[in-house]
């Protein structure tokens, strides 16, 4: 008889101070899924509070988010920490997450290179250091979808495979090769919400969220906005959900938005434990980055059962069906946005929208959970 599958410990490290972000989001998805334990690697200081709860374990002080030579200095005692933790139980594994997680990789030694896959999260503008990282760790590194392979210029088959065709057959699974995507909960019929129900003449709720960093692009939609006329303006809210990441481009962006003209009809609301209350409350969720990897919000509002109006560049492309549960406008294209936002309230758009399901499937944590086992178990 054989024997039974041990039970994996995976350290996801992402050298944070804050439990924010759409990386640590995936990571609990992962956890919902119950095939192995998950514990988050993290910063002194750090502290819990988004559900549901995971145990971490804290290592040497590094920015998470910011590769530079102080980065690699300090990776390196994080390397030495995290090979302690992976000798002392041989059912433990490593998954490095965030730009300080590729740079702690270099420092790892090949035993616990063994033991590590590398999750790469970010459209990096330094193209030559992630080509050079998928040389050295091969088969170790992912991507979280095609699109972001190629932005790296890699092909697939060029940094060979791990996986076993899990994302679909012929040509599509070609297409995904060495790429898993992050993960959401559950896509079941009994987590969608019912619509929103509009009143008469009633104001069009638009919603985002994310980080108020100018890569997300939120001056977008306001311009969007002001550019309609002002009977169709006038109809029209904007809320977002989350909150500037502390540095002091952010807290200048912030000022900048809080500045605009459109006053009462945008809502800033800060960072929230979780996004299920403000998804029941809007009416479309906008994605207006083109450079946004994949957007963790896009997905779960189409779990909701919230249509989705985003850039027609980024990650999860393939989520968006169009005019069934969302639309694409031109990146960067401040008239194109505002004519899509012009006929959401001003046609039946909006009601002729459906819960698609078979959307994202691909992205639900059972799933991903499952491709991400096969690959810690070799």
């Amino acid at each position: 008889m054989d024997s039974p599958t041990p039970r994996l410990t995976i350290l996801h490290y992402v050298g944070y101070d804050e439990d924010a972000g759409g990386i640590l989001s995936a990571v609990r998805a992962l956890a919902t899924a119950n095939r192995f334990d998950c514990v988050l690697g993290v910063n002194p200081g750090f502290r819990p509070r988004r559900q549901p709860a995971l145990a971490h374990e804290i290592f040497p002080e590094i920015d998470g988010e910011r590769l530079g030579w102080k980065t690699f200095y300090r990776a390196r005692t994080v390397a030495r920490r995290l090979e302690a933790w992976l000798q002392a139980d041989e059912n433990r594994r490593l998954h490095l997450h965030s730009r300080a997680g590729l740079a702690v990789g270099w420092w790892l030694n090949a035993r616990a290179l063994q033991r590590t896959v590398i999750s790469v999260h970010c459209l990096g503008k330094q193209r030559w250091f992630y080509r050079a990282s998928a040389r050295r760790f091969g088969q170790s590194i992912f991507w979280l979808h095609p699109a972001m392979r190629a932005y790296y210029g890699l092909a697939p088959g060029l940094i060979g495979s791990r996986q076993d065709c899990e994302a679909g057959e012929g040509a599509d699974a070609l297409a995904w090769t060495q790429c898993i995507p992050s993960a959401i909960t559950r896509g079941d019929a009994d987590v969608r919400r019912a619509p929103r129900v509009r009143t008469a003449n009633g104001p069009l709720i638009l919603g985002g969220i994310g980080a108020i960093v100018r890569w997300k692009r939120w001056d977008l939609v306001l311009d969007a906005i002001a550019a309609l006329k002002p009977a169709t303006r006038r109809r029209i809210s904007f809320r977002h959900l989350g909150a500037n990441d502390g540095t002091g481009a952010s807290r200048h962006y912030e000022s900048e938005l809080r500045a605009h003209p459109l006053g009462e009809q945008v809502r800033w609301e800060g960072s929230q434990p979780s996004s299920e209350p403000f998804l029941r409350e809007i009416d479309c969720l906008i994605v207006a980055s083109d450079e946004e990897p994949l957007s963790l919000a896009m997905l779960e509002a189409l779990r909701a059962g919230v249509p989705v109006l985003r850039a027609d560049q980024g990650g999860g492309l393939d989520a968006i069906w169009p005019n069934q549960n969302g639309w694409l406008f031109r990146a960067g294209d401040v008239a194109d946005l505002a004519a899509h936002l012009w006929r959401l309230v001003n046609t039946d758009a909006l009601a002729q929208t459906r819960f698609v399901p078979e959307a994202f499937q691909r992205y639900l944590a059972a799933n991903v959970a499952e491709q991400w086992l096969r690959e810690y178990l070799k």
